[in-house]
């Protein structure tokens, strides 16, 4: 009778661990997805396997007017297909949170299921910023060095401009339809492509629509889209532009006399919309790349197996493959902070770009 039951304590214990790690990965995944805003409209590509840790995307190129044809002659310069290669090195990103055996005995929610919800939105939030940093050409510089274009509305005018000059951002005025306009036409004398043949994306921060929403010719989602082709986090339309909501949306220093930054340490607060067409920038796909790990039972560290050790690691990275593809617009929304020259300060006040460590 006992060899009968040599191996099952090992065999059982294995298979579960399988089972466990495969829901707490389709969890995580499954609440992460939802909660993304900038990574719903990248470009994606899949993880390489065993050949490096650079990913590549190929942009084509726009082609030039088409010959005219003289018949009964075939044309001799044929064309071909030309493509930019844009690369990025992938980068890891995770973390990890601690379980006691008292919350999971004595707790009346499954706390392995809540403490993956919530990994899930950090992941989320985590790689969205990820994205938001490349589009405006961070770690490594300044903004502006993505070679995506700004439009900044300053203390007496608004303009384009390629160089690092949000610091002019004033404390009034606000991002006005007319500046949405002249962005999305820009945007069209520039060709860039739109998601669905008609309309650019703009992922807006929530302060920021307060100040156009209440235009009579903002449009609520319902009046030009079916609910099953609403994107994540859509509240509206503007002179074709799909606007989404989030507090990710960059948020950098101004000036209050739209120069300088202003004496004693007092910024206004720059909040960016990012409005963008198709094939903007890439991303590495999640799915797959984004992975849980459970640590649990009696060790050295642990003795009495007192916790459980719960984290997500994530394979990922992005890049802007198309610079004429979208355009960053500056406005403030009539907030200032004070400590400005504080990382802490800043943090406070809702600064989200530039000033931080690699990790925060």
């Amino acid at each position: 009778m006992a060899d009968s039951f040599t191996g099952t304590p090992t065999t059982t214990t294995s298979g579960l661990q399988s089972s466990l790690d495969k829901y707490f990965d389709s969890l995580l995944v499954s609440t992460l997805d939802p909660m993304t805003r900038f990574y719903q409209f990248g470009s994606k590509r899949a993880l390489p396997k065993n050949v490096g840790d650079v990913v590549v995307w190929n942009r084509g190129l726009r082609m030039g007017v088409a010959f005219t044809l003289s018949e009964g002659n075939p044309i001799s310069a044929i064309k071909q297909i030309s493509t930019t290669d844009v690369s990025a090195t992938i980068e890891q990103y995770g973390d990890v949170i601690n379980i006691s055996d008292l919350i999971e005995m004595t707790g009346v929610v499954n706390a392995r299921k809540l403490a993956t919800e919530r990994l899930a939105v950090q992941a989320a939030e985590s790689l969205d910023n990820v994205i938001k940093m490349a589009v405006l050409g961070f770690p490594g510089g300044a903004i502006g060095s993505a070679g995506v274009t700004h439009y900044v509305k300053g203390s007496t005018s608004a303009f384009f401009s390629l160089s690092t000059t949000v610091i002019e951002t004033a404390s009034d005025p606000r991002l006005q339809v007319s500046d949405i306009r002249a962005v999305a036409f820009k945007l069209r004398s520039l060709n860039a492509p739109t998601f669905d043949g008609v309309n650019y994306v703009g992922i807006i921060h929530p302060l920021v629509v307060e100040d156009v929403i209440s235009d009579s010719k903002w449009e609520n989602f319902h009046q030009y889209t079916t609910p099953e082709n609403i994107y994540r986090g859509e509240i509206g339309r503007l002179h074709r532009v799909r606007f989404v909501e989030s507090t990710l949306a960059p948020v950098s220093r101004g000036s209050g006399n739209g120069t300088a930054l202003s004496i004693a340490g007092v910024s206004v607060l720059a909040y960016g919309t990012v409005i963008f067409g198709k094939e903007f920038y890439g991303v590495t796909e999640i799915d797959g790349g984004v992975k849980t790990y459970m640590i649990e039972g009696a060790s050295k560290n642990d003795p009495l197996n007192q916790t459980t050790m719960l984290g997500w690691k994530a394979n990922f990275t992005s890049r802007v493959l198309n610079p004429s593809c979208g355009i960053v617009a500056w406005a403030a929304s009539g907030d200032i902070m004070t400590g400005a020259s504080s990382t802490s300060a800043r943090r406070s006040g809702g600064i989200n770009v530039g000033d931080y460590p690699t990790a925060w």
